[in-house]
C-alpha cells in the first residue's frame, strides 16, 4: 500500500501486506474478493462469555460495539461462530478487528480462525496471530450510524483496526469460528470491539466455457470394460488442498426433484447405491431434456469431476445417451454448465439386473465393473457447487416414451 492510499495517517499506522501475501495465491479461478465473507445474515453464537450484548453488532458494518462478559473466564478463549443461512462456499484470507470505544485493556490481542464445511464437520484451524492496532490504539467512537467502508485489500483507515493474514490458506469452508485468547489487560472482566471482518473469496467463480471432451475420455469397452484415465486427466488438477475424493458427491440424503417427465417412479433409487431403477415417463416430451436436481440437506461444498450412469434392466432403447451437468452454490444462484458429453456403455450394453439388494461398489477412479455403465469426465473443472442438475438430452431410441 502506498502512503497516498491512506488519508493523513503515517503509513506505518496501518497494517501492510507483504508482497508474498498475494491474495489470490492458491485460490481457484474467479470468485469475488470481498471485505468480509460473513455478515449479519449469518446465524451467530458465542462462547467463552457469561453473556454478550449486541451479538450481531460485531458484523453489522457499523461502529456499534460487541460486548462479552468474561468474569472469571480469563483463561478461556472467547469469541463467536458464524454460520451462513444457506450454502455459501468461501475461502478466508484474513481476520480484521476494529477497536471499541472503551479502554485499550478491553481490546482482544490474539485471534485464531477456524472453519468447517457444515455443522457436522470438525473445526479445522486456518491460522492465528497477534492483533496489532493502527492509529496508536486510538479509540473508535461507538455509533450505529458510523459505517465501516473497507475493501478486501485494506480496512477503513478512518478507524483503528488490526488484522492477521492467512496468505497460504485456500481451503473452502462455510462456517467460521473466531476465538480471542486474551485481552490487553489480562485481568479484564470484559472483552469488546466494534466490528469484525473476514476478508476473503466468495465462490463460485463466474461461468466459463465448458471443457471440451476428447474421445479418449470415454470409457472403453471390454477388459477394457473399465474406463481408464488419460494422464492429463489428473483427478486433483486445479483442486484446492485437502478434501476427499469419493465415488459420488450426491446420495439419497439429498433433496431430489425432476424435470422433463410427466411422472417418475422411485426418484431416490437413482442415488440409493443399488440397482433398483429410476423411471421417467416422457410421453410427448421427446424434445425436452429430462433429468433430476440434487440439493444437499446442509452446506456441502463439492467439486464434480465426472458423471457416471449405470444401465437399467429394460431394452437399450431406454438408455440415456447424452448428459449435461450443471451446478449452483445455493438455491438463489443461477445454474452454470460444468460440462456435457455422450454416454458410451461398457460390457457391450449388457443389461443390469434390477434389484434393491444388489449394491454398486465403485470408487472415485472407477465404476463397478461387474455392471454396465458409462461416464463422462470433466477433468478441468475446479468450480465449487452444492446443488447439481443432471440433464439427459435423448434416449437411444429417440421415440421412446420412457
Amino acid at each position: 500500500l502506498s502512503p497516498s492510499e491512506s488519508p493523513s495517517k503515517l503509513p506505518s499506522d496501518s497494517p501492510t501486506l507483504n508482497p508474498s501475501d498475494s491474495p489470490t495465491a492458491g485460490l481457484p479461478d474467479g470468485g469475488t474478493l470481498v471485505s468480509s465473507i460473513i455478515d449479519s445474515d449469518s446465524s451467530i453464537s458465542y462462547f467463552g462469555c457469561n453473556s454478550v450484548s449486541r451479538s450481531s453488532a460485531s458484523v453489522d458494518g457499523t461502529l456499534e460495539k460487541f460486548h462479552c462478559d468474561r468474569t472469571n473466564l480469563n483463561d478461556v478463549p472467547a469469541g463467536q461462530i458464524f454460520s451462513a443461512p444457506y450454502v455459501q462456499a468461501t475461502i478466508a484470507k484474513k481476520v480484521r478487528i476494529y477497536a471499541g470505544d472503551a479502554g485499550t485493556g478491553l481490546d482482544p490481542i490474539g485471534v485464531m480462525l477456524e472453519g468447517r464445511i457444515n455443522p457436522e464437520a470438525q473445526w479445522e484451524e486456518i491460522g492465528s496471530g497477534d492483533l496489532e492496532y493502527s492509529n496508536n490504539n486510538a479509540r473508535n467512537e461507538r455509533s450505529s450510524a458510523l459505517y465501516v467502508e473497507s475493501t478486501y485489500e485494506i480496512g477503513d483507515v478512518n478507524y483503528t483496526y488490526a488484522e492477521v493474514n492467512f496468505p497460504s490458506n485456500n481451503k473452502v469452508y462455510s462456517d467460521y469460528k473466531v476465538s480471542f485468547s486474551a485481552t490487553r489487560n489480562y485481568g479484564s472482566s470484559r472483552l469488546q470491539f466494534a466490528e469484525l471482518e473476514i476478508p476473503g473469496l466468495l465462490l463460485p467463480p463466474p461461468p466459463t466455457p465448458p471443457p471440451t471432451l476428447s474421445p479418449s475420455e470415454s470409457p472403453s469397452k471390454l477388459p477394457s470394460d473399465s474406463p481408464t484415465l488419460n494422464p492429463s486427466d489428473s483427478p486433483t488438477a486445479g483442486l484446492p488442498d485437502g478434501g476427499t475424493l469419493v465415488s459420488s458427491i450426491i446420495d439419497s440424503d439429498s433433496s431430489i426433484s425432476y424435470f422433463g417427465c410427466n411422472s417418475v417412479s422411485r426418484s431416490s433409487a437413482s442415488v440409493d447405491g443399488t440397482l433398483e431403477k429410476f423411471h421417467c415417463d416422457r410421453t410427448n416430451l421427446n424434445d425436452v431434456p429430462a433429468g433430476q436436481i440434487f440439493s444437499a440437506p446442509y452446506v456441502q461444498a463439492t467439486i464434480a469431476k465426472k458423471v457416471r450412469i449405470y444401465a437399467g434392466d429394460a431394452g437399450t432403447g431406454l438408455d440415456p445417451i447424452g448428459v449435461m451437468l450443471e451446478g449452483r452454490i445455493n438455491p438463489e444462484a443461477q445454474w452454470e454448465e460444468i460440462g456435457s458429453g455422450d454416454l458410451e456403455y461398457s460390457n457391450n450394453n449388457a443389461r443390469n439386473e434390477r434389484s434393491s439388494a444388489l449394491y454398486v461398489e465403485s470408487t472415485y477412479e472407477i465404476g463397478d465393473v461387474n455392471y454396465t455403465y458409462a461416464e463422462v469426465n470433466f477433468p478441468s473443472n475446479n468450480k465449487v457447487y452444492s446443488d447439481y442438475k443432471v440433464s439427459f438430452s435423448a434416449t437411444r431410441n429417440y421415440g421412446s416414451s420412457r
